[in-house]
C-alpha cells in the first residue's frame, strides 16, 4: 500500500529548477535511498517530503491525503504527527541531557513522558547514557539520540538527511544496523545520501541529477534478512 506519492512535483527558484516533474511512489514499510551529487535536488525533495517546503507545482499525496494545498499550520501539525526527522547536524540542545532532548519532541506532539523517552533510547542502545549531556556523548551516540527523538512519536515515516555524514565507519555501521532493525519492524525509511555505502544497503535506490529522477531501481543486493 502506498504511503507517499509525488506527482509531477517541481520546485523553481527564479531561473533555477531545483526539482523538475518528479514522480515517486513509496510503499508502507519500504526503505528508499535518495542519491545524487551536490545540487542534484536531494535536499529540495527531502524538504518537500518533510513538509518543510512546498512544491511550485505538482501534488504530494501522503497516506491518501493531498497535503500540497494545506495551510502552514496544518503542514506543521502533519509533519509533527507523521514524520520523524534525522539530520546530519544533530540539532541537540546542549544544556539538556539525552532523555530530555528526546522528550522535547514529545512536548510539541502531546505530553512529555520520561518512561517512553527512556524506551526510545533503549531501542538505539543508549539507555545507560540517558543522563549525559550532548558534550559528554560521541558523535555516533548523539546521532542515536537523534534517531530516538525521531522515533518517540511513532511516525509513519523516518526521513534521514545524510545521517552518517559526520560519523566514522564504526558509528556509521551502528546507525545502519538501527535502520535495518527499524525496517524489519515495518518502519518506512527514506534516507538522503551521497554515500554509496549508505545508499546501497537500502531496498530501493532513487538517483537524481540536475533536479530530475534519472533512475529508480530495486537494489538487487538487498536482503530482507540483513
Amino acid at each position: 500500500m502506498s504511503l507517499l506519492e509525488l506527482k509531477d512535483v517541481s520546485k523553481v527558484y527564479g531561473e533555477l529548477h531545483a526539482l523538475e516533474k518528479a514522480n515517486l511512489k513509496v510503499d508502507k514499510g519500504e526503505w528508499i535511498a535518495i542519491m545524487g551529487p551536490s545540487g542534484s535536488g536531494k535536499s529540495t525533495m527531502m524538504n518537500i517530503i518533510g513538509c518543510m517546503d512546498r512544491p511550485s507545482s505538482g501534488q504530494v499525496i501522503f497516506d491518501g491525503r493531498d497535503i500540497t494545498k494545506e495551510s502552514r499550520k496544518k503542514l506543521t501539525e502533519f509533519h509533527r504527527d507523521k514524520i520523524g526527522l534525522v539530520f546530519q547536524q544533530f540539532h541537540l540542545i546542549n544544556y539538556l541531557n539525552a532523555v530530555e532532548n528526546v522528550m522535547v519532541a514529545q512536548y510539541y506532539h502531546s505530553m512529555p513522558d520520561e518512561k517512553e523517552a527512556l524506551e526510545a533510547l533503549e531501542r538505539v542502545g543508549l539507555k545507560d547514557r540517558a543522563r549525559h549531556l550532548p558534550s559528554q556523548l560521541s558523535g555516533g551516540e548523539q546521532q542515536r539520540v537523534c534517531i530516538a527523538r525521531a522515533l518517540i512519536n511513532s511516525p509513519e515515516l523516518i526521513l534521514a538527511d545524510e545521517p552518517t555524514g559526520n560519523l566514522d565507519e564504526a558509528n556509521e555501521n551502528i546507525v545502519l544496523d538501527i535502520f535495518r532493525q527499524l525496517h524489519k519492524e515495518g518502519t518506512s525509511l527514506i534516507v538522503v545520501t551521497h554515500d554509496p555505502e549508505v545508499g546501497e544497503v537500502a531496498q530501493r535506490i532513487v538517483r537524481l541529477d540536475h533536479g530530475k529522477i534519472i533512475s529508480d531501481k530495486k537494489n538487487e543486493s538487498f536482503s530482507e534478512g540483513e
